[in-house]
């Protein structure tokens, strides 16, 4: 499956000028500036309200440069990234500093989806996928030699190194690292002072709330009619992450999805589609991924010790 992966601005539009009067004693009312472009291989885009929109494009700019910096260290579809570094050699000596974050929050993610959530499955998806983008069929022999090498726990990582300790291990990081950057971008927003952001990158989180003073509504998709909303979602500082087999469908029947089950190697959920809203991105994207595998129990025992989190799932 081929992505684009490079980062392109494809519009800049300001609008809103009857917003943000009352909000500020400036006498610049609050605009919206909205950039669009590629990250990961999935459409993206920032906006943000500010009082001067000529000043944002400069932190904007940086933003995708960021971003650009970013798929070098997590991109499948770059030969020569660091995680195709990793997965060719079975080590990285020297990591960049972001991996020690991104591994952390595999780990707490793995933990809290009783090991539902596992980057370690890229082996399982090459069996599933070989050369082929569709097919009604999978070689049960090949996935259940693939998930030999499958395994959170064989994951060894410090500051100086990550290792596998089995031989043909690969990571993917296509269920973490979209909301990881999501985060990053936010965090540069904020730093830089705007307080109504939408950061859409794969993954969604807000700085702050609307500037109309309610909360950001996000619509999640209908997995039985993706042209239709099954509901919509309210941010205010937090972020949603949606998972659905309805995404990349890889039999025609669409029983066989990119969502791999690492415990069974199975392609198959009890959800239709189920998102997370939580604090971080990344936490969003990692328990949506891992959680469309478990049952209603564990949903419930998180949401009850994780008030921070919600569930929105479809059956």
């Amino acid at each position: 499956m081929q992505r684009r992966r490079f980062i392109q601005i494809l519009a800049t539009s300001v609008a809103g000028a009857s917003i943000g009067r009352s909000l500020s004693a400036t006498s610049h009312p609050l605009q919206a500036v909205q950039w669009n472009g590629y990250t990961m291989g999935a459409e993206g885009r920032f906006t943000l309200y500010t009082h001067l929109p000529q000043k944002a494009q400069k932190v904007l700019k940086f933003c995708f440069q960021e971003i650009q910096r970013l798929e070098k260290r997590f991109s499948l579809y770059d030969s020569d990234s660091e995680i195709s570094q990793l997965n060719r050699d079975g080590q990285l000596i020297k990591p960049s500093k972001e991996w020690l974050s991104i591994l952390d929050s595999i780990a707490s993610a793995n933990a809290i989806t009783g090991h539902l959530f596992d980057p370690t499955i890229q082996p399982v998806w090459k069996a599933y996928t070989g050369q082929r983008s569709k097919f009604d069929s999978i070689n049960p022999a090949a996935v259940s030699e693939a998930l030999k090498h499958v395994g959170w726990k064989h994951v060894n990582y410090d500051s100086g190194s990550i290792q596998f300790s089995r031989a043909n291990m690969q990571l993917t990081l296509n269920g973490i690292a979209q909301g990881f950057i999501t985060d990053r971008i936010t965090h540069i927003l904020k730093d830089s002072g705007y307080t109504h952001v939408l950061v859409e990158l794969g993954e969604t989180r807000a700085i702050g709330n609307h500037p109309k003073q309610r909360p950001w509504n996000v619509g999640i998709k209908d997995a039985l009619s993706p042209v239709d909303l099954h509901t919509v979602a309210e941010l205010n500082d937090n972020a949603l992450a949606t998972s659905g087999g309805y995404g990349t469908p890889l039999a025609s029947d669409g029983s066989i999805h990119h969502l791999i089950n690492p415990l069974t190697g199975r392609s198959s959920t009890p959800w239709k589609s189920l998102s997370v809203i939580a604090p971080t991105a990344t936490e969003a994207d990692a328990l949506s991924t891992g959680l469309s595998f478990a049952n209603e129990a564990l949903l419930q025992d998180i949401v009850e010790t994780r008030p921070d989190i919600q569930i929105i799932k479809q059956a």
